[in-house]
């Protein structure tokens, strides 16, 4: 069986297991594959299939979700094994690991657990325990191995732990991981574009940053609408969020922000701010530098840019002046953000600041309060 046709079964889509095994595939990135991995202390949107509300055990779409991640590294149930075990090592209840748990018997989770609790019995010990010569009495076979003798004697007797078979963990999950990372190359050749979507919606959930977003900040992260829009910023722009200050930015965006207003003739609050830098089409359209997340141009009209420096990243959205303004007018109060309902008009201009005292010495010292 593989674990396509496991979901299949189980009325999983295609989509579903790669969401999956992307899940794992982070997981493994981020923490290595030998750790412990887990959903309650790791929220994405990337795991948002997980639950872990009111269960003993991980749920995915709301199924177990362990059989489902113990078929990523080709582990299936098996008549006489059908029972899923937790490792000893394992510490996180609700882990997405895959490598921490196996099928086994009854007996192998009350082994697992006497594991836990740091006794110190193990499969290899057990099968040494039933492989004893019967020369070799009870007692004397406990004393050696300073094991209570009621325990030694229910061994051999095939009282407790009957299932259980010295299994090389370690080598098999070697291999599972080894049918991991095939069935990631598969599912890429399979489904090329189903992954390139999933993998898109992981970095904008995660990794995306909104020109507005600061350093030590966790807002103006990995919110986006479907326009592309910063959600943080749109709040802030219902607000009432309107300032033409360099301040605001990481200074990796400083220089960008600082020669986009020096391109703007900026004058009085409730005059026009023409734009006197490039243009194209005969002067018909302005360009401005300002790269953005969505848009595989680094160049903009001079009023979106003016609009995404002076109120907050609306993506997509188109930004126009208002009538009678002069021809490329960057003045944020009169710029209009069509297509976003109850934005409503600044009623001022918060702050006007193009410039640092002293750039150099401003982030010199923003470094060291940051540290």
């Amino acid at each position: 069986m593989e674990a396509s046709q496991l979901f299949s079964d189980v009325g999983l889509s295609a989509k579903d297991l790669i969401i999956l095994v992307k899940a794992v595939q982070v997981f493994s990135h981020r923490l290595g594959r030998s750790s412990c991995w887990s959903v309650t202390k790791n929220r994405a949107s990337l795991f948002s299939g997980f639950s872990a509300s009111k269960r003993d055990y991980l749920h995915y779409k709301a199924l177990d979700a362990r059989p489902l991640l113990l078929s990523l590294i080709s582990q299936f149930a098996e008549p006489e094994k059908n029972v899923i075990v937790r490792r000893h090592t394992c510490s996180e209840k609700f882990c997405v690991n895959p490598s921490h748990y196996y099928f086994g018997t009854r007996a192998d989770v009350m082994l697992e657990a006497e594991l836990r609790k740091g006794k110190q019995l193990d499969p290899a010990l057990v099968q040494s325990i039933k492989a004893a010569s019967r020369t070799v009495s009870t007692t004397q076979l406990a004393k050696k191995l300073g094991l209570p003798y009621h325990r030694v004697q229910k061994i051999r007797s095939g009282t407790t732990y009957r299932g259980v078979q010295s299994v090389n963990h370690e080598a098999k999950i070697q291999k599972g991981w080894e049918s991991f990372d095939l069935l990631l190359s598969n599912l890429s050749e399979r489904y090329p574009e189903e992954v390139r979507r999933h993998q898109f919606d992981y970095y904008v959930a995660n990794e995306l940053e909104c020109i507005w977003h600061r350093n030590g900040e966790e807002s103006h992260k990995g919110r986006f609408g479907h326009m592309g829009e910063c959600l943080d910023c749109l709040e802030n722009i219902k607000e009432g969020q309107c300032t033409v200050d360099v301040t605001q930015f990481d200074y990796r965006w400083y220089w960008t922000v600082k020669r986009f207003w020096d391109q703007v003739d900026v004058k009085g609050e409730d005059d026009c701010w023409p734009w006197i830098g490039s243009t194209k089409k005969d002067g018909s359209e302005s360009v401005a530098y300002c790269p953005s997340p969505f848009h595989s141009n680094p160049s903009q009209s001079a009023m979106r840019v003016a609009y995404w420096l002076s109120r907050g990243y609306t993506g997509k959205y188109r930004i126009h002046t208002k009538s009678g303004c002069e021809k490329f007018c960057c003045n944020p109060k009169h710029l209009v953000a069509r297509g976003i309902d109850d934005v409503p008009e600044p009623i001022k201009i918060e702050t006007i600041q193009l410039n640092y005292v002293n750039i150099f010495e401003h982030f010199k010292k923003t470094n060291i309060q940051e540290s």
